[in-house]
């Protein structure tokens, strides 16, 4: 059971065991870093600002962090999740230990990535930074009740290139063998690098649930591989610190496959070499403890694929307005709307599918569209009369694609007002408006004589 209030629980006498074979004399140090603050940082939406503009923005300090080049050390101040630069898509709150994985996988411009257990969004996010609306990312995750928190900050991200879906990984890999440039597994885990930041894993934590994780690894592991091409690669990823979890999963991956070897992720500041373990060298992974200042505990291996069957071809692709009269109708109000009111926008007309009245700018999927919970960016909803723009295509606009824009300065008081959903006081003609702050879509508005009826999500209001 917790302690007194704002103390961790006691930390199990099999956790401290462990820990002690695998620190030594160390054991005290990791100890003592579970009380104090966790370390703070934020990842820059690199499409959308950049390190210094952001530093004129927030209410805090920031410095470099060495686990990401777009990655920043948050110093002082709080409550960064409500400000209207977090709303607007133009950063990320991740500690900074949790950017490594994407940095060790090192995506180029134009690859196409699985993230296969991606909620709440921090890798997904990140991947879509370093691969660009010119690739592609693919975020699973088989629990669809975590997809909302993972819609939401995609929303706010902007990007276009973008599918989820919620499968089990074996049915994911059947779909797409070797389909994938990359793919990211940051697997389920016991979750000991947490315990600063969840006291409550401290109360799940058990020597059953090791073994358990383990076993559910493996099988992940495997399940994930089949996605990648060959000469692809695979990032496996924990929160923990046990070598069952970690070292020896790769061990046994690369045991079980003759097709795939380890490579060496080389060095980060504020990062170990990994154990030794068979078939495995010393140092060829990394370790994060919390002792050391990165951030919460990390484990991170990178493999690549050195040999393997290429892919099945994959039916073409299906493109355009949709298979019935409903779904032609929603494209065509989709296609009144953005002359009307996003005129400056640029998009290819044959990514732009319909499910009854939703429509979205989907991803090439092949014959996955079905699949997916999302196959792409959600542009909005025809509504009886009219077309009803997405949170999603706000944040992803430019506001001088829009053909009506309402600008909110950062220190202007009706800012708080519209993220409180409140409506404002807006002079211009009746229509769809883009609400900004600064340089960035902020949500939309709907004007009618000189009133903008506030349309951001109710989910997103402070």
């Amino acid at each position: 059971m917790p302690s007194s209030a704002g103390r961790r629980p006691t930390l199990p006498d099999g956790f401290l065991s462990r820990m002690r074979e695998l620190l030594a004399g160390e054991v005290e140090d990791l100890v003592a870093s579970l009380d104090l603050p966790r370390s703070r940082g934020l990842r820059i939406n690199p499409a959308k600002t950049t390190a210094a503009e952001l530093a004129a923005l927030l209410p805090v300090e920031l410095a470099p962090s060495p686990a990401s080049p777009v990655g920043l050390v948050v110093s002082g101040g709080s409550g960064l999740g409500a400000h209207p630069a977090h709303r607007a898509g133009l950063f990320y709150l991740q500690d900074p230990s949790a950017m490594v994985p994407v940095e060790v996988m090192a995506p180029a411009a134009g690859w196409r990535v699985a993230d296969v257990a991606a909620a709440p969004g921090g890798k997904t996010t990140h991947l879509l930074g370093r691969v660009g609306e010119e690739g592609m990312v693919v975020a699973n995750d088989v629990s669809a009740s975590r997809l909302r928190a993972l819609h939401e900050n995609l929303d706010r991200w902007g990007s276009a290139s973008v599918a989820t879906c919620t499968l089990p990984l074996d049915r994911l890999g059947g779909w797409a063998p070797g389909a994938f440039d990359a793919a990211l597994l940051d697997a389920p885990c016991s979750g000991e690098g947490l315990f600063r930041r969840e006291p409550e894993a401290i109360l799940q934590w058990s020597d059953a649930l090791i073994a358990g994780c383990a076993r559910r690894q493996s099988r992940l592991l495997d399940q994930t591989a089949d996605l990648v091409r060959p000469g692809g690669s695979l990032v496996y990823s924990t929160c923990t610190f046990e070598v069952e979890e970690n070292e020896a999963q790769i061990a046994g991956f690369l045991e079980r496959h003759a097709d795939w070897a380890l490579e060496p992720t080389g060095p980060v500041t504020g990062a170990r070499p990994g154990l030794a373990a068979p078939g495995v060298e010393a140092g060829a992974t990394l370790r994060i403890y919390p002792q050391d200042g990165l951030g919460d505990g990390q484990f991170v291996a990178l493999l690549r694929r050195v040999d393997g069957p290429p892919p099945e071809p994959e039916p073409p692709a299906r493109r355009g307005r949709g298979r019935g009269g409903a779904e032609r109708e929603s494209v065509a109000r989709w296609e009144r709307f953005r002359r009307e009111s996003c005129p400056g926008l640029t998009l290819d007309p044959g990514r732009v599918v319909a499910r009854g009245t939703a429509v979205w700018y989907a991803c090439d999927l092949g014959s996955g569209l079905e699949r997916m919970a999302r196959p792409g960016m959600p542009l909005g909803v025809a509504r009886p009369g009219r077309f009803q723009p997405s949170q999603a295509l706000a944040c992803h606009l430019r506001p001088e694609d829009a053909a009506l824009r309402h600008d909110l300065a950062p220190e202007d008081p009706r800012l708080d007002r519209f993220l409180h959903g409140e409506e404002l006081e807006s002079a211009g003609p009746d229509g769809w408006v883009l609400v900004c702050y600064g340089r960035w879509g902020l949500g939309w508005g709907r004007r009618s004589q000189g009133t903008l009826k506030n349309h951001l999500p109710r989910e997103l209001r402070s």
